[in-house]
């Protein structure tokens, strides 16, 4: 068995967890490189998924995630940018944004909705990843929420196949 298939991380489908938490959890070496960070003006599709008018102001952040020295996703995340003030500022490299957030604005997500799917990825995703153009990649797209029904942030992610597994425990 080739070790890169003993990587990987487990997401329970009914609960939320921070992928860095489960990463330190299994003893994973990591890094996180800060391809963007950013404020920006929210367009049509970021402002219906946080619910805010098109050109409201939002912080991008986008990381490539490496695990045991390969990379394993592409993040890219939305958060309106009256919530998360000065963020752009912060060093944010090799770091959870989740405990970033919980450490300095005292925020801690409630609950989030994913929907999961099987894409090609792009030809930029392709080289980031260091995988074949146009090879199927997993892509994940999702709101996150601190408490009721205001979106905090949307995210999308994509990655290696065979870096995440799902979990789902109905009772």
């Amino acid at each position: 068995m080739n070790k890169n298939e003993n990587i990987y991380v487990i997401r329970q489908l009914d609960k939320f967890e921070s992928i860095t938490e489960s990463v330190e959890a299994l003893g994973f070496s990591y890094q996180y490189n800060v391809l963007t960070q950013s404020v920006v003006e929210a367009n049509k599709m970021i402002s219906e998924m946080l619910q805010i008018p098109i050109a409201t102001k939002v912080f991008s952040y986008r990381k490539l995630r490496i695990i045991e020295g390969k990379p394993r996703s592409l993040e890219h995340t939305y958060i309106e940018y009256s919530k998360v003030k000065n963020i752009e500022k912060a060093d944010l490299e090799n770091q959870s944004l989740y405990r970033y957030l919980r450490e300095n604005y005292k925020y801690k997500i409630g609950r989030s909705e994913e929907e999961i799917r099987i894409v090609q990825a792009s030809e930029e995703e392709s080289q980031l990843l260091k995988i074949k153009n146009h090879s199927e990649v997993l892509m994940t797209t999702g709101i996150s929420y601190l408490s009721g029904v205001e979106p905090f942030e949307y995210s999308e992610v994509i990655a290696i196949p065979s870096f995440f597994r799902f979990r789902s425990v109905n009772e």
